[in-house]
């Protein structure tokens, strides 16, 4: 994963102008999301698909020097890449991920486990909330052309 995302860094260093604007960028992310069946709203179906964009998103921020609109959008789909990542994982046992269907010495170590990978999702989702809340304060225009409003802080809140 480490050479796969310095081989991205090295590819983007390569073929981005060293300024990009936030539409520029705003398509960019898009594209990349595109390729994962994501969108702003949303991650990538699975956790290879989540590292893989995250990686790619990583590597574009790395390289680029970003208008501060384009800067905050690009930590917000960071952030909530990694919030999602965490969720998934703290799930990966299924029913055996909680203590629903029964709790045994043999499920303590995993239930144990998904409840810490929640958590950990959960803080950073709070994190992740109040990124989208200050873009969207300070750049309504911005956040209303790649389609984020109030309405999505509060679903990510309720969620």
């Amino acid at each position: 994963m480490f050479i796969l995302g310095l081989i991205l860094v090295f590819t983007y260093s390569c073929a981005s102008s060293p300024e990009i604007t936030f539409s520029q960028g705003a398509k960019k992310i898009s594209g990349m999301d595109g390729k994962y069946g994501s969108t702003i709203k949303s991650a990538p179906n699975t956790t290879a698909g989540i590292d893989n964009l995250l990686i790619e998103i990583t590597g574009f921020a790395a390289v680029n020097k970003m208008e501060e609109p384009l800067s905050q959008l690009v930590d917000f789909r960071i952030k909530f890449l990694e919030t999602e990542k965490l969720h998934a994982e703290g799930w990966q046992w299924g029913k055996a991920s909680t203590t629903e269907y029964g709790f045994g010495c043999k499920s303590y170590a995993r239930i144990k486990e998904s409840a810490k990978l929640r958590n950990m999702s959960a803080q950073k989702g709070y994190e992740t909330i109040g990124i989208l809340q200050k873009f969207i304060d300070d750049y309504p225009k911005e956040a209303k052309s790649v389609n984020l409003s109030q309405k999505d802080v509060l679903f990510l809140n309720a969620f």
